[in-house]
């Protein structure tokens, strides 16, 4: 079973968790289910690259909780480049 606080889980959270907001638009939604499919093939890394760029392509906003939840991942998996260079901390709401 995988952690909560795991790399895997919480991108995987993340990515689910906008999905649900993002129900009615189909294309964000594709995106977004390609990266629960990176998660899945053990390439979380990738998943919080992916997951940056279809946040910052979209312009979705995102809850201050997913991005923590995003960094923390990042943080893990050394891939903090992926969240700084796309600057999807402008599109933080709430």
């Amino acid at each position: 079973m995988t952690s909560p606080s795991s790399p895997d889980a919480l991108v995987r959270s993340v990515a689910e968790s906008i999905a649900n907001r993002t129900a009615g638009q189909k294309q964000p939604v594709r995106a977004l289910e390609s990266v629960v499919g990176l998660v899945e093939a053990d390439e979380a890394d990738m998943a919080v690259d992916h997951l940056a760029r279809v946040i910052d392509y979209y312009r979705i906003p995102i809850l201050q909780t997913e991005y923590d939840q995003l960094v923390s991942a990042a943080t893990q998996l050394d891939a903090l480049d992926s969240i700084t260079e796309t600057r999807i901390d402008r599109l933080i709401t709430g």
